[in-house]
Parts: structure tokens; C-alpha cells; sequence
């Protein structure tokens, strides 16, 4: 014969008012919303130009132009398409002609050029083109030590 299992015990059941309160609720508030994060300020010089350098200059004009819609201006001798910054957030930068091996390279902007080409070479850098003033920007380029072609311009 099988035996009974023990019956469960329901719960008391919860024992409502019946008072009615004259305290007034305010009615919850929407959380505050937070602020957007200030965006840090980058420590030491910042990137302030940004180029492409290629074989088939009107090519990649045009393929950079079409691509991302840019304007590209190379009205002049040089034929250096300069592509203005899109807002705040953006920099500009430009498209120019060289017979070596097509690359891109960013410029920082510092304060001392030698200072900062003796600084790179003492940590493993080739200079590739000394301090130059090329009449509209003082610039130099170094070669990283993995190969990359970075450039300075001399600025505030």
C-alpha cells in the first residue's frame, strides 16, 4: 500500500488595508541624464595633417574623391589635392605625387623639430627629410623603427 505524502501547508494570505492614505506621492522622475564624458585632451603634440602619397596622383584623387566624397583642391603647382578637415572632430590632410613607393603618413605638430628628429633617431629612427621650410609649413619626416614614414610640422 502506498503512503500518503504529508499535505502542504497553503501560505497566510496577506492581509490588505483598507485605510486610505491622504499623503500625497510625487510622482517619480525620469533618471537625470548624465552628461557626455569630456573628452580627454591628448597629452603632448597632435596629429595635424594626414597625406597619401601616390604614383598616380589624378588616380587617386579621383579614387579618394569618389570614395569618400571629399573635395579635393590641387589648383596648384605642386598639384597637392589638399582635402579640408569635415568638422571638429576631423583633420585635414592631402594627396600628393611621389616616385617612390606610394604610402600614407601623418604629421604631428611639435614645437622643435631637431629636438624631436634627435629624440627619434636616438630611439631607432632614420631621418628621411631634415627640418625644410617649405614656404606655407615648416616640416621634416623620419622613418620608424618598422618602417613607417611619420611626419613633423614646427608649430605652436
Amino acid at each position: 500500500m502506498a503512503k500518503k505524502k504529508p499535505a502542504r501547508k497553503k501560505p497566510a494570505p496577506k492581509k490588505i488595508s483598507t485605510k486610505t492614505s491622504t499623503k500625497r506621492v510625487p510622482p517619480k522622475k525620469a533618471p537625470a541624464r548624465r552628461a557626455a564624458a569630456p573628452r580627454s585632451q591628448p597629452r603632448g603634440p597632435r596629429v595635424v595633417h594626414w597625406e597619401v602619397q601616390a604614383r598616380d596622383l589624378a588616380g587617386q584623387q579621383r579614387f579618394f574623391g569618389d570614395l569618400f566624397g571629399w573635395t579635393i583642391n590641387a589648383n596648384n603647382p605642386m598639384r597637392y589635392g589638399m582635402v579640408s578637415g569635415g568638422g571638429a572632430d576631423s583633420i585635414g590632410g592631402g594627396i600628393g605625387e611621389t616616385s617612390d613607393a606610394p604610402r600614407t603618413t601623418f604629421y604631428v605638430q611639435v614645437s622643435d623639430i631637431n629636438a624631436t628628429l634627435a629624440k627619434a633617431q636616438s630611439m631607432g629612427a632614420e631621418t628621411i627629410m631634415p627640418r625644410t621650410d617649405a614656404g606655407m609649413v615648416v616640416m621634416a619626416q623620419f622613418r620608424d623603427p618598422e618602417g613607417n614614414v611619420i611626419g613633423l610640422v614646427e608649430g605652436p
